[in-house]
């Protein structure tokens, strides 16, 4: 495959590709060239740098300028026919077109194996993802419903014990109401009273005024002195309920 000098590493894909390896026709970075030729079967292989490479137009070997016609399983090169008889005698070869037709065959299967199970897990991840959308948005619902259960809650109890308080406000005014009409009442008696024992005062004949003291002390005396009643007392048992008994009251969010 032809390229320019100025791709990336074939290899580590990050690298500059400055190497170009004519048996591999892979262009590599300093690193990984180092590492290629460490490898057994790469060692014999030749490398092309420079800025100006075109791989196309090198096609033939370089010690016997003949076409590469076979293929060194063993070395893992393109060969030319005399290299074949004098350096790879015994090893395993194939014609190169062969060679190049099965290879072709392979990257193929394996470069549609690695899309099909890219795409494979791509679709996972998308219907995973919108399923823990969803899961977040009904955990947010449930959890809101139950915020607004136990205001409604915490509501109604308010709104009993105010509705407590002010039925027995009112029940109790009434009371305190009729109990005070009573005590104007008398305080209306004695003051009468008080003016007749003003006017008779002013009697001379003390048999006249002893009948009149007699009637203002019957009065008196038919009046009760009323007890004043025991005032209610009211208070607001608080219980001390901390923010933590508050939080107890809720679910808690699981991540499985």
């Amino acid at each position: 495959m032809a390229q320019s000098a100025s791709k990336s590493c074939d290899i580590c894909m990050s690298g500059p590709g400055r190497n170009y390896c004519e048996q591999c026709d892979q262009w590599m970075c300093e690193n990984c060239k180092t590492l290629h030729l460490r490898s057994k079967i790469c060692r014999n292989h030749t490398f092309l740098s420079g800025s100006n490479i075109n791989p196309e137009k090198k096609s033939f070997c370089n010690e016997h300028d003949e076409n590469f016609i076979f293929y060194c399983v063993d070395c893992d090169m393109p060969i030319c026919k005399i290299c074949s008889v004098k350096k790879h005698k015994k090893h395993d070869m194939s014609e190169i077109n062969e060679s190049t037709q099965e290879l072709q065959a392979e990257v193929k299967k394996i470069i549609e194996s690695k899309i099909k199970s890219l795409k494979k897990n791509l679709n996972k991840i998308e219907q995973g993802t919108g399923e823990y959308q969803r899961e977040i948005k009904e955990a947010i619902r449930v959890i809101t419903e139950d915020g607004k259960q136990m205001k409604q809650w915490i509501d109604k109890k308010v709104q009993a014990l105010i509705t407590s308080l002010k039925e027995k406000e009112t029940a109790n005014l009434k009371v305190f109401q009729s109990i005070r009409t009573g005590f104007q009442n008398d305080l209306g008696k004695f003051v009468e009273c008080q003016t007749a024992f003003n006017e008779c005062q002013k009697v001379a004949n003390a048999s006249k005024l002893l009948t009149q003291l007699k009637n203002i002390k019957v009065e008196l005396d038919v009046e009760v002195e009323k007890q004043l009643p025991v005032m209610p007392k009211i208070k607001y048992n608080k219980k001390n309920v901390s923010e933590r008994e508050m939080f107890n009251l809720f679910g808690d969010v699981s991540l499985k």
